[in-house]
């Protein structure tokens, strides 16, 4: 795994506990910010269709408001040089007000006018009507670009906030939670190892107690012992040895009678095999030795106390060993039994031709 997949963090169940935690905010916050997101694109469309109507609403209107500037300068109302030398305060103001939409500040603008307008006498030779039509369609014309502008300043600042929210999410799926994630399930598998060292830990003390238990108990019994029951007990616990599995493990059905007559089988084979190997070590004229490498764990710990007695009594590692020099210390008194009988053999005189003529 990348170190850019993962936390610097150490593996402990506190941290797996707040990676968790970290892990269900970040997935609340993409529900919350998702959310957001749908809300803003709904009064982002909402807005967008706003201003389509006062786009055009605008138009219409100062369509009209120079259409009528047009017809007043052909009935002869001509105002021009009287705004140009007469110069008032303003009557038209605009109005700034913050409101929020879906969490998003935006401004909005409002027009005001105060008092009739800057030239109330404007039009009082002639064309006063027409004068007052133009203040009046020019300043709704004013109204209706106020509010465009509102609008459009609005979906700006929308269209960038759901950008800037849609970003935020995009983050946050595919770049925050994945290292979150990422993280967890390393501390988790770590945690995980973490136990099953210490089951094993466990587990190999634990045997090890048992057969430190199970050494000094065999010594306690054949403490006071003589060699005769000593040899008797090592043939009992020898004969007490159970017959070794000659198939692998495999995953087909468990049959109890396949089992038995298997068992069955290996111990008829076994008391075979001793029979004649009784056999043949009787007319050698030799003691028979034993054949069988199956021992218990009490009768190997005992031979190696007999031939070492400062040895381990809870080593896992000396069974191999024992077993071992026991085969080369087999072999080796095989070996001088032949050259002894070979001896023998030499050593008998031959008789004579004169002796087997007489006989």
């Amino acid at each position: 795994m990348a170190k850019r997949d993962i936390l610097p963090v150490f593996p402990s169940r506190a941290n797996s506990v707040i990676m968790k935690q970290r892990v269900l905010a970040a997935r609340r916050g993409v529900g919350l910010l998702k959310r957001k997101r749908d809300a803003i694109d709904m009064k982002l469309r909402e807005l967008r269709r706003l201003r389509f109507d006062q786009d055009e609403r605008g138009d219409e209107k100062m369509r009209h408001a120079i259409f009528s500037m047009a017809k007043a300068n052909l009935l002869g109302a001509d105002f021009k040089p009287q705004m140009v030398s007469h110069s008032y305060v303003a009557s038209a103001f605009l109005r700034r007000t913050q409101i929020k939409i879906v969490g998003v500040k935006l401004n909005c603008l409002e027009l005001e006018t105060k008092g009739e307008g800057a030239f109330p006498l404007a039009g009082l030779s002639c064309g006063g009507m027409q004068v007052q039509r133009i203040r009046d369609c020019y300043t709704t014309a004013l109204r209706d670009l106020t509010e465009y502008a509102s609008l459009e300043y609005q979906v700006r600042m929308l269209e960038a906030a759901s950008l800037q929210t849609n970003m935020r999410v995009n983050a946050l799926e595919h770049v925050v939670i994945p290292v979150l994630i990422n993280t967890y399930n390393y501390i988790c598998g770590e945690l995980e190892e973490f136990e099953r060292e210490d089951f094993y830990r466990l587990k190999r003390s634990q045997a090890k107690q048992l057969e430190a238990k199970m050494a000094f108990s065999e010594l306690i019994k054949t403490k006071n012992m003589t060699d005769e029951q000593l040899e008797s007990y090592m043939k009992k616990t020898i004969s007490q040895a159970r017959p070794v599995v000659d198939t692998l493990i495999d995953m087909d059905e468990f049959d109890e009678q396949e089992v038995k007559r298997r068992v069955r089988e290996a111990r008829m084979s076994l008391q075979v095999r001793r029979d004649l190997e009784k056999k043949e070590a009787t007319e050698r004229g030799e003691n028979r030795q034993p054949t069988t490498y199956i021992t218990t764990r009490s009768a190997m710990s005992m031979v190696g106390r007999q031939r070492d007695p400062r040895a381990s009594m809870g080593d896992l590692y000396s069974t191999k060993r024992q077993i071992l020099s026991s085969v080369s210390e087999r072999k080796s008194l095989a070996t001088v039994s032949d050259k002894r009988s070979s001896m023998a053999s030499s050593k008998t005189p031959r008789p004579s031709e004169g002796e087997s003529v007489k006989k």
